[in-house]
């Protein structure tokens, strides 16, 4: 069942879309949420893996994200003691060290995500609950933009699909400065699970 902010942004969206079916929001959406987060490196989450001292350099460590989504890029890599590693993630989920590490280790890869299927029942992709809430308004603007951009189509507006898309691309660049900065003033990059075990141990 779609929650109350989904609804409450689709309902705003046919306000502005007299006439657009159901199907036809529900691909756009997925469309603007996967722009969303890739542009923005907000969905994040964090999973620990074990390193040896005795593997090869060049060794791929396969990670594998919780969440119902798809592996966008590594954000970061540090050691346990909390140390960052260098390494590179040229294919989503294989994370390969630069230099060797000394010792035994447990590693966490903080990744950030975007949206994938499998997809609710109602058809819409699974994402954190407060995104909407937060970003709503600039997600609202980039389905509008989107819609609008569709040729010979009721509401088809090549004008305000260019200053909607703008005000979405403003809101995924206020996404990503906060997601670099942990949103020190407006709330917490959602990460998933284990940061939030580290701020309760703080």
């Amino acid at each position: 069942m779609a929650s109350l902010d989904l609804t409450r942004l689709l309902n705003n969206a046919r306000v502005h879309l007299p006439g657009a079916i159901d199907s036809n929001l529900q691909l756009e959406l997925f469309n603007v949420l996967n722009d969303f987060f890739q542009g923005s490196n907000i969905w994040q989450e964090a999973i620990s893996f074990q390193v040896k001292a005795a593997d090869l350099l060049g060794t791929v460590y396969s990670i594998e994200n919780q969440s119902i989504a798809s592996m966008v890029r590594l954000i970061s890599l540090a050691n346990s003691a909390a140390l960052p590693v260098s390494a590179t993630m040229a294919v989503p989920g294989d994370i390969i060290l630069n230099t060797k590490v000394s010792n035994d280790d447990m590693l966490t890869a903080t990744v950030s995500l975007t949206v994938n299927d499998p997809t609710t029942k109602d058809g819409y992709p699974e994402f954190p609950s407060w995104t909407l809430n937060k970003y709503g308004t600039g997600i609202l603007d980039g389905l509008i933009g989107r819609m609008m951009m569709q040729p010979a189509k009721p509401w088809t507006n090549s004008q305000l699909a260019i200053f909607r898309t703008r005000r979405f691309n403003g809101v995924v660049s206020q996404a990503k400065f906060e997601a670099l900065h942990k949103s020190l003033n407006n709330g917490q990059t959602w990460r998933f699970p284990q940061s939030f075990n580290a701020r309760r141990g703080r």
